[in-house]
């Protein structure tokens, strides 16, 4: 056999052709590996952020998804392809660390979007966790890219006690760490609490010393909530008489399990009862409603447990009676306030919703003192339906008064708002506080066809976005009126996110990146850039 230094005297040229076949080989076994290892880390990344998307537990990438995925490619293409996906890195801690990198960057852009931006608006509220930890939660609305945003700001635990110097320290140094200036923040939206509405020691009167122009909203659904809660001394009993039958029923596991028979045996769409929460918006209104639907069930089954007193009210047609009208008020209640959630909602429509509820109510008094009661279905099956009808008046007459005072004539959003809500109208500008040049420009809007189809084809928020180029200073003022929040609905499913996430399994995360990235919708994170700092990092 020849010898390494007698080969390379023999045959110079082969071997520095093999030389050079081996070092192209090692080449592109490294440029494969590489890609492989590209792949798997941005890999990684994804299936991250489907885990914190679907709000669900870090380790089961490891657990399941892997497995999973390598299962399903074993049996649908090869051993090979099932073998790369091993390389992806997705341990319980890689997994939380890529949520961390992904979040922050999401916190980064909107925060850069924050400092760029002539002006935004905040809704907060705070709740307890699974841990008795105080969380304070903040979304944020602003303008970008001819759309209005909302995003998730941040959910920060607050140590002490939650009053109004708390949770605008909170907001403060939040401010304060990240650069944001209070003078964009044009405006605050939150419940009643003392805390947070307090005009000397609450949040509002802490950020009034400054940002003194911010304008605070109190939430029109806990508005709505307040103005519907209280009730006659008739129809409170009634109401009670309800809790007190729900909770017997409920109250233990055997009568729950006999009450559910009993509703099968009669037909019923329902076998259960709801249990009645004072915190839950729609909570009187769907209690009342099933318990009205399973009357005869009830009736029943209160008479086999001998509870005469509470059965007997299920059998007198005038108690029935009662009850059929707060179900079908309490349902056009519950309507009115499902009306007002959701996202993209702005104070000045809502007010429309509101004066118009009140305009029904009007009318439905009107309609009751002429023994008209055809606007409440249910109350219309008891022939004795008009003994009731003073006391529906009265009630809807405190409604009335009770919607008017929450929601009163003297608030600042009811003031010049017709000319951005109809701006069309021949007399939108009648009454208004418009500048010279901006009803000049508001008139040369009236008068533009295609401005007309884009206003009753989008939605209003987006229609005055896209007026900005050409009517600049008309926008600005319109945008500004329609940038607050009208309500803290966004932080009430924020409380949902949260009481899923941070549970009795999961009682020591730190949910804030989860939280972003599972409730963030406009802004993504840039997973190319994230992976491409790892690659700096010669030694990985």
């Amino acid at each position: 056999m020849e010898t390494h230094h007698s080969f390379l005297k023999a045959k110079p040229i082969e071997y520095m052709q093999q030389m050079l076949r081996d070092f192209k080989g090692q080449q592109t076994l490294m440029r494969k590996s590489a890609k492989v290892s590209e792949n798997a880390l941005k890999a990684s990344y994804l299936v991250a952020l489907r885990v914190a998307q679907c709000k669900k537990p870090h380790l089961i990438a490891e657990q399941l998804i892997l497995p999973a995925a390598i299962d399903m490619c074993k049996t649908m293409m090869n051993e090979e392809c099932a073998n790369k996906l091993k390389t992806i890195p997705l341990s319980d801690s890689t997994v939380g660390r890529r949520i961390e990198e992904m979040a922050n960057d999401v916190k980064e852009q909107l925060i850069e979007k924050l400092r760029s931006v002539q002006g935004f608006s905040i809704q907060l509220d705070e709740t307890t966790d699974i841990t008795n930890d105080a969380q304070l939660l903040a979304f944020v609305r602003y303008e970008d890219n001819s759309a209005m945003c909302e995003e998730f700001l941040f959910c920060k635990p607050l140590p002490g006690r939650t009053t109004g110097a708390e949770i605008f320290s909170a907001l403060d140094d939040f401010f304060k760490e990240h650069n944001i200036s209070w003078q964009k923040c044009v405006a605050l939206c939150s419940d009643g609490a003392r805390a947070m509405s307090g005009s000397q020691t609450g949040l509002i009167g802490h950020v009034k010393k400054v940002a003194p122009a911010i304008i605070w909203t109190h939430c029109m659904i806990h508005r709505e909530a307040l103005a519907a809660k209280d009730l006659s001394v008739e129809f409170s009993e009634v109401f009670d008489a309800v809790v007190k039958t729900v909770n017997l029923i409920k109250r233990k596991a055997l009568n729950t399990r006999l009450f559910a028979s009993l509703c099968q045996g009669l037909g019923s769409e329902h076998t259960s009862l709801l249990y009645h929460s004072e915190v839950r918006w729609l909570s009187r209104g769907a209690v009342l409603a099933r318990v009205f639907e399973l009357r005869d069930a009830i009736y029943t089954f209160l008479c086999e447990k001998e509870c005469t007193e509470l059965a007997y009210m299920f059998k007198d047609s005038h108690w029935l009676t009662k009850l059929a009208y707060l179900t079908d008020v309490f349902a056009e209640l519950n309507k009115l306030n499902t009306s007002m959630q959701g996202r993209d909602s702005n104070v000045l429509q809502l007010y429309e919703k509101l004066e118009a509820f009140v305009k029904k109510m009007s009318r439905w008094i009107e309609r009751v003192e002429s023994g008209n009661l055809a606007m409440f279905p249910s109350v219309e099956e008891y022939s004795d339906s008009t003994d009731i009808k003073d006391i529906v008046c009265e009630h809807l007459r405190k409604l009335v008064l009770q919607f008017r005072k929450y929601f009163n004539d003297s608030d600042e959003w009811r003031c010049d708002s017709k000319w951005i809500l109809l701006p069309f109208s021949d007399d939108a500008a009648a009454g208004s506080s418009l500048t010279t040049v901006e009803e000049d420009q508001l008139i040369e809007m009236s008068t533009d066809s295609v401005r007309r189809h884009m206003y009753d084809t989008q939605p209003l928020v987006k229609f005055w976005i896209s007026c900005q180029t050409e009517f600049p200073e008309l926008t600005v003022k319109a945008v500004r009126c329609l940038l607050p929040f009208p309500t803290t609905y966004l932080c009430e499913s924020g409380f949902s996110t949260l009481a899923y996430l941070k549970n009795k399994y999961r009682a020591r995360l730190e949910p804030e990146n989860d939280m972003r990235l599972s409730l963030c919708t406009t802004i993504s994170p840039r997973i190319d850039r994230l992976c491409g700092s790892h690659h700096a990092q010669k030694s990985h």
